[in-house]
């Protein structure tokens, strides 16, 4: 391992411990790789598969509240739909996460 486990727990307070869960990571990583098309939340739930409406909600309005996503309504087939995409804000903490699970798992500064 090139890295040290130092490091790596060093590395870690960069992180904000809000975002940093399984569920929000996934999603965190999904949005970033759809960029301004983003998803909605049946659409991340699905994908993901995130166990139900209730913790999929509660996590995209976390990362909605903290700055990380941006919600916005559209009307699809006469539907009102929350369509849920990153902002810079969350691309940044994404790449942060990504960095640091990058250093954890191959032990790359």
């Amino acid at each position: 391992m090139k890295g040290n486990l130092l490091d790596v727990v060093d590395g870690a307070e960069n992180l904000n411990a809000n975002a940093f869960s399984l569920t929000r990571i996934k999603i965190l990583w999904a949005l970033s790789e759809l960029g301004e098309d983003g998803a909605t939340a049946r659409q991340i739930k699905n994908s993901l598969k995130i166990g139900n409406d209730g913790s999929t909600y509660s996590n995209v309005n976390a990362l909605v509240e903290m700055g990380y996503l941006r919600m916005e309504k559209v009307t699809f087939e006469s539907r009102t739909l929350e369509l849920y995409t990153i902002t810079p804000a969350g691309l940044e903490e994404w790449n942060k996460i990504k960095k640091w699970l990058d250093m954890l798992v191959c032990g790359d500064a």
